[in-house]
Order: C-alpha cells, then sequence, then structure tokens
C-alpha cells in the first residue's frame, strides 16, 4: 500500500515538472516568434521609409535639375550713369586783340623796299607824338614795356583824319586796346587808322588820298598819352614804319 502510494507521488511529481517544462519551452519558443516578428516587421518598416525617402530625394533632385538646365539667364548690361560734359564755347561779340608782334628776320628796310608806295600825314599838322620802335618802350596806361609798331599823330579832339594814300576800304571794327579801327588797302599795303571818334566811310568804299575818313578820338591803351591818332603799316602782313614812306617837302 505504501509503494503504491509513493510510486503514484513520483507520478504525479513527474507529471508536473513535465508540464512546467513544457510550458516553459513553450513560452520560450512563442517569445522568440514574437521577437522574430517584431525583428522582422521593424527591418522592413526601415528599409520603407528609407526607400521613401530616397525616392523622394531623387524625385526633388530630378525636378530641381530639370527647372535649372530649363532657364536661360540673360545678364543685363551694365549701363554707367555719366553724362558727358558739354562744352559750350564762350563767343565775344567784341574782335578779338592780338598783339602785334614783330618779325624780326626781316628788317624795316627789306620792308620798306618791298613796296613803293608814298604817303601823306594823316593830319593837318605832322606833330609825331611816338615814333615806330621795334624794340620795348614804355606804355604808363598799361605799366608795360613793348615794341610800339605804328607812330602816334596828335591833335585835337574831332579833328579830321584824311586818308595817307588811295585804295579800298577794307575793314572796319571797333578793338578793345585801339579803338574804332579803319582799314585801308592798296596792292600789298594796309594802312591801319586806330582811335578814331567817328567814321565817315563804309566797307567797300573806294577813297583818294586825302580824303576824309574820319575824325580824332582815343587810343583805349594810349588814353594816358595826349589825343592822337594811331597808325600802323603793313606790307605782305609785315608791320613797317609809316615814317619811312612819308614824303617830306620841308
Amino acid at each position: 500500500m505504501s509503494d503504491y502510494y509513493n510510486r503514484n507521488n513520483r507520478r504525479k511529481k513527474r507529471s508536473r515538472r513535465e508540464k512546467i517544462g513544457f510550458y516553459t519551452a513553450f513560452s520560450i519558443c512563442l517569445i522568440a516568434v514574437c521577437m522574430a516578428v517584431y525583428s522582422t516587421y521593424n527591418t522592413l518598416s526601415v528599409q520603407d521609409k528609407t526607400n521613401n525617402v530616397i525616392q523622394v530625394t531623387t524625385s526633388e533632385a530630378v525636378q530641381v535639375n530639370e527647372n535649372i538646365s530649363g532657364i536661360k539667364e540673360t545678364l543685363a548690361e551694365p549701363k554707367l550713369n555719366m553724362e558727358r560734359p558739354t562744352i559750350v564755347a564762350a563767343i565775344d561779340t567784341q574782335p578779338q586783340t592780338t598783339e602785334p608782334t614783330v618779325d624780326s628776320s626781316r628788317t624795316a628796310l627789306q620792308t620798306m623796299l618791298s613796296t613803293d608806295i608814298t604817303l601823306g600825314y594823316p593830319l593837318n599838322s605832322n606833330n609825331v607824338l611816338r615814333e615806330y620802335n621795334e624794340k620795348s618802350v614804355y606804355f604808363k596806361t598799361l605799366n608795360v614795356w613793348k615794341p610800339h609798331t605804328g607812330v602816334d599823330f596828335s591833335g585835337d579832339l574831332g579833328e579830321d583824319v584824311n586818308a595817307m594814300t588811295g585804295g579800298a576800304v577794307t575793314k572796319i571794327y571797333d578793338d578793345k586796346m585801339f579803338g574804332q579801327t579803319v582799314e585801308i588797302s592798296t596792292n600789298n599795303v594796309v594802312c591801319i587808322y586806330s582811335g578814331l571818334g567817328s567814321i565817315n566811310v563804309k566797307e567797300r568804299d573806294s577813297v583818294e588820298s586825302g580824303d576824309k575818313i574820319g575824325s580824332l578820338g582815343t587810343v583805349p591803351f594810349e588814353a594816358s598819352d595826349a589825343n592822337h591818332v594811331h597808325i600802323a603799316v603793313k606790307i605782305d602782313g609785315k608791320y613797317a614804319d609809316p615814317l619811312t614812306f612819308i614824303k617830306n617837302d620841308e
């Protein structure tokens, strides 16, 4: 009886252990299966996300590249906002005064011999205030030293000024330094009468020696001197001494 009881107890204990071992092994297998399933799912999910990201990135890249390849960029030509300076020439309505120059390569004698002409006095008197001088002389009005390329004949204001020789009136003008001026030309000789108060001739008029051409006035750059008319003579464009061509009856 006791042996039967003992065997029965051992059988029950063995059966309980076997059940415990079975359930333990089953649980382990179930856990392993669950872990395997989870791992597989997780791997597939990661790959899917990775593929999606790659596809999206590739698609965007292709789209961007397509957009860029289709653009033609035109650079605007740079424009400089610069104004060109405008140069305006100042026009002086008054005749320009040119300082007389003396040709040192040609002597007064050579100039005199290059023409055959006789001049008379421009005034009734033959008073010479200042002679022709190729060297520098003092001008009180301007306070300068320079050549005197003419002869000054003194007289009274308003006195008649006569043509020293016949010829044609080629030019009439008002000079800033010499005052009202008349030029009378004959052949290669030009007689210049400056410092006139009034003028009685016109351009292209023909005059004879002794004809009145105007009246005595003032010479601006010689205003400090006594009243006079300034006479200059040019032969072939070169200044010459007027006195060398004036006949002397005395």
